[in-house]
């Protein structure tokens, strides 16, 4: 696998994952200083509270990480399979290589973990300094480096291992035979697994939308629904990660027939829907993100549309446009705040996109070259691929936004349902531009570099890449 330099995406996602755990990690103990020295009494639960909140960001970091690492890995090794048998024609056994990966990703987890730890630590010096200069915190003594800081480094060591491990399970289904073959298909082990994802995928999703339902029938009764709701769209949300390949290809070939009238366009749609295992590793990432973002941003519209209305029944329409206002103030700023934390994990989802986008190019050198050969000219030959890259971005932004909707609702609804009223989504159109915007430019940066360095080999040398 030409060593750690194969892995370089991976190595920044366990740093960008650590970088976010440790600043969370290291936050809660700051204000809590900073609150110690104003003698306010009740400093020890507002410091749990935050570490609380800190923690189920870092897990929702990890979650996405874990997910990306497992897809760069599963796509590397789908490229190298004719290298992998060739290994295994010549005396390498499919557990051996397995393993020997499975360090490998060990060794990632490690030092992109040390990085982030570094690096987080000193953003957070970095930004407590700035702050205390600025007279925001007190001048006081903050602990920079709690023993805390250990959990989020082996965490994601331990996560970007198992990754490894989850995607490097194709090795063993590779047998020295395929080294021989001019193409490499899909084994019986493979459909077989296969059909196993599509099972758990469909029970997972059947699961979670029970859980949800039922946190929606006695939202009315308690609070304590949004648990239920919450496990739910957890559970739903990993089958539908699972099951990518029942979910993404449907969605793909309705958005491939926009303009499919222009055969470049056609072309790219039949690209995206050929390698459905390859598509969908590109893109889960991105439907996380973009889930992930939705669903905070439709939970708290829900939340400030219902207190508004209850305001105003409450007090007979007596309210002041002052007051109003002043809500509507925070509750744009508590959704920035979190936007931006939730923000960091869709950095990360975007970071497994661009790689796989990335290497989906530089891997199919040999079709590009057939296609040059048969007469595309090299602008066809990019234009086809950025509209493949743009189709298969758009295709994830609309899933996402879909699942962020439903599960933003969801959350609204099983919190709120207790003042009994069934509240509808409200999506605020800022999140919206937001997300279509960046997802579009992502598209076109992540395909930019690999199409140039593809169009520089010439068509003949494609062609004899094996």
């Amino acid at each position: 696998m030409n060593g750690l330099r194969a892995f370089a995406p991976t190595i920044l996602v366990a740093a960008l994952g650590t970088t976010f755990g440790s600043a969370l990690v290291i936050a809660p103990g700051i204000v809590a200083e900073a609150l110690a020295t104003s003698g306010l009494d009740g400093v020890a639960t507002v410091r749990a509270i935050l570490s609380v909140i800190g923690w189920l960001f870092l897990g929702i970091a990890l979650y996405v990480g874990a997910i990306v690492t497992a897809n760069t890995c599963a796509t590397l090794i789908a490229g190298q399979t004719r290298v992998i048998a060739l290994q295994r024609l010549v005396g390498a056994t499919g557990a051996g290589l397995r393993s020997r990966i499975t360090r490998t990703g060990l060794l990632v987890g490690l030092l992109g973990g040390l990085l982030g730890t570094v690096l987080g630590t000193g953003l957070t010096a970095l930004f407590v300094a700035v702050l205390r200069g600025s007279g925001f915190l007190p001048d006081t003594r903050y602990t920079l480096v709690p023993w805390e800081l250990a959990l989020p480094l082996v965490a994601v060591v331990l996560a970007t291992w198992g990754a490894f491990a989850s995607g490097s399970r194709r090795v063993l289904t590779v047998t020295p035979l395929q080294a021989l073959s001019a193409t490499v298909g899909p084994s019986h082990d493979d459909l077989r697994a296969g059909t196993g994802r599509r099972v758990w995928a469909v029970l997972l999703i059947v699961g979670g939308v029970l859980l949800m339902l039922l946190g929606l029938v006695i939202s009315p009764v308690s609070v304590l629904a949004v648990l239920p709701a919450a496990l739910g769209g957890f559970v739903s949300f990993t089958g539908v990660a699972v099951g990518a390949t029942i979910v993404m290809p449907p969605v793909l070939a309705l958005i491939g027939r926009i303009g499919s009238r222009d055969p470049v366009v056609l072309l790219a749609g039949r690209n995206a829907l050929r390698a459905p295992a390859r598509t969908s590793r590109a893109t889960i990432g991105l439907v996380i993100g973009v889930t992930l973002l939705v669903t905070f941003a439709v939970a708290f519209g829900i939340m400030q549309h219902v207190l508004e209305t209850e305001l105003l029944a409450t007090t007979d329409g007596a309210v002041t446009p002052d007051l109003i206002s002043a809500q509507r103030d925070f509750f744009v700023q508590v959704n920035a705040v979190v936007s931006v934390i939730v923000g960091f994990s869709a950095v990360i989802a975007a970071v497994g996109v661009v790689n796989a986008l990335a290497l989906g190019v530089l891997q199919r050198r040999r079709e590009l070259g057939l296609l040059r050969v048969l007469g595309l000219t090299g602008a066809q030959v990019r234009r086809m691929i950025v509209t493949e890259a743009v189709q298969m971005v758009v295709a994830a932004v609309v899933t996402g936004l879909v699942l962020g909707t439903v599960y933003g609702w969801v959350g609204g609804q099983t919190l709120l349902g207790s003042l009994g009223s069934v509240v509808t989504p409200v999506l605020p159109p800022s999140t919206v531009v937001v997300v279509v915007v960046g997802a579009l430019v992502l598209a076109v940066v992540a395909t930019v570099a690999p199409v140039r360095r593809a169009m520089r080999v010439s068509p003949t040398a494609a062609l004899a890449v094996d």
